[in-house]
């Protein structure tokens, strides 16, 4: 129903719910308008409870979204859930698009920057001079840390993610 055949929704589903909450997915069957969440407890062999937990997590994603129905005479409600498959991709690039703007970000910082390091943390030039190269809080000098390895790391993360966005599109 939700495209966990798909490798790339699979893998978007265990990162947010974890294999539980994939589990719970995959036993939704394909074509359902409308579920309860009582239903889908009963296909995947699950407590109400985690049922609901990952419904809850799809609604806050837009990927799905409930109405409510009172029993007259038990006042009892019944939640009906419906999923939006258009949201599933456009919550993948969304989801995408702020990873790769924070990883631009911080690979913007990491070129700009020229830091030191001491024994308990890195620091920027312009703090380690103000404190005349001396770590108070570990005693120790701060001295140059050559990042290149972390650049090409970070650049290495924003690609694959771009490609990772790409594939998105395509399927």
């Amino acid at each position: 129903m939700l495209e966990t055949d798909n490798p790339l929704v699979r893998e978007y589903f265990w990162q947010l719910l974890g294999e539980d909450g994939l589990k719970i997915m995959e036993n939704i069957p394909d074509g359902v308008g409308e579920i309860t969440d009582e239903t889908i407890a009963k296909l995947s062999d699950t407590k109400l409870t985690a049922v609901r937990k990952v419904l809850y997590v799809f609604y806050e994603s837009r990927i799905a979204e409930y109405r409510t129905e009172r029993d007259d005479n038990t006042g009892w409600i019944t939640y009906w859930w419906k999923f939006n498959h258009n949201n599933i991709k456009k919550m993948m690039g969304a989801e995408a698009d702020a990873a790769l703007g924070g990883l631009r970000e911080k690979l913007e910082y990491e070129i700009n920057g020229e830091f030191y390091r001491c024994q308990c943390q890195r620091v920027l030039f312009e703090e380690a001079a103000e404190k005349d190269f001396w770590c108070e809080e570990c005693e120790s000098h701060f001295e140059y840390f050559e990042n290149g390895n972390l650049i090409k790391e970070l650049e290495k993360q924003i690609k694959e993610l771009e490609k990772w966005k790409k594939k998105i599109r395509r399927n």
